[in-house]
C-alpha cells in the first residue's frame, strides 16, 4: 500500500508539473496543486491520513538529499553572489525582521493568542527550523511548522505574481525574495524561474534561518 501511494504522489507531482508549464497561475503552483489533489485523491477514496503516512515518511526521507542538491547551483553562480553579498546580506536582514514584525502585529491587532503569535512569528524560516525553535521557545511546535509550510506555499503561490507586477524581473533580486519570505517552497518555486533564482533563494532560506535563530530570542520579550 505504501508503494501505491508513493506512486500516486509521484503521478500527481508530475501531472501537476505539467499543469504549472501549460497554465502559469498561483493555483497551478506545484506544491499547491499537488497537495489539493492529494487530498482530493484521499477524500474520495474514502482512506485517512493515516494510510497516507507511510508514503510520506517514505518521501520525506529524500528531502535532506533535495536539500543538499540546492548547493549544486549556489556553487554555479558563486561569484556572482559573492559580488552582490553586501547588499543581499542587508535585504535579508530587513526583510527577516520585517516579516517577524508584521506577522507578530497583525497577530496582536487581531487578538491571538500568545501560541499563534509564537508560531506566526517563525512563519518564515523552513519547517524543521520553525518546529525546533518553536520548542526551544515553549511554543506549539507542531502549529509553528504547519504555519510555516501553510506561509510556504502561499509565498510560492503568490511571491511570482506580486514581483512581476512590480516589475522585479531580475533572478538575483526575485530568488533573494522568495528564498527570505517563504524559504524552500519558495526556493524550489524560485530554481523553476531560473538557475540564479534559485542559487539566492538557497542561500537566503538559510542565511534567514540563522538569523532568525539567533535574533528570535531577543526579540521576543519586545513583540509580546
Amino acid at each position: 500500500m505504501t508503494l501505491f501511494w508513493v506512486l500516486v504522489t509521484i503521478g500527481v507531482y508530475m501531472l501537476s508539473r505539467k499543469l504549472s508549464f501549460k497554465w502559469a497561475s498561483p493555483f497551478t503552483n506545484v506544491v499547491f496543486l499537488s497537495t489539493a489533489t492529494l487530498i482530493v485523491v484521499l477524500l474520495l477514496s474514502g482512506q485517512t491520513y493515516d494510510t497516507y503516512a507511510p508514503a510520506r515518511d517514505a518521501i520525506t526521507t529524500l528531502l535532506g538529499p533535495a536539500t543538499v542538491a540546492l548547493g549544486l547551483p549556489l556553487y554555479r553562480n558563486l561569484p556572482i553572489l559573492l559580488a552582490r553579498a553586501k547588499r543581499a546580506l542587508g535585504a535579508i536582514v530587513l526583510g527577516t525582521l520585517s516579516t517577524i514584525f508584521v506577522a507578530v502585529g497583525l497577530g496582536t491587532a487581531l487578538k491571538l493568542t500568545d501560541h499563534v503569535l509564537l508560531a506566526l512569528s517563525v512563519k518564515s524560516v523552513t519547517s524543521p527550523i520553525a518546529l525546533e525553535l518553536a520548542r526551544q521557545l515553549q511554543g506549539d511546535a507542531a502549529l509553528a511548522a504547519s504555519v510555516a509550510v501553510a506561509c510556504g506555499i502561499l509565498g510560492a503561490m503568490l511571491g511570482p505574481t506580486i514581483l512581476t507586477r512590480f516589475n522585479v524581473t531580475d533572478p538575483f533580486t526575485r530568488g533573494l525574495a522568495l528564498g527570505t519570505l517563504s524559504h524552500g517552497i519558495g526556493t524550489a518555486q524560485a530554481a523553476t524561474e531560473h538557475p540564479l533564482s534559485g542559487a539566492t533563494g538557497g542561500a537566503a532560506m538559510g542565511l534567514s534561518a540563522i538569523f532568525t535563530s539567533f535574533v528570535l530570542p531577543f526579540l521576543l520579550p519586545l513583540l509580546f
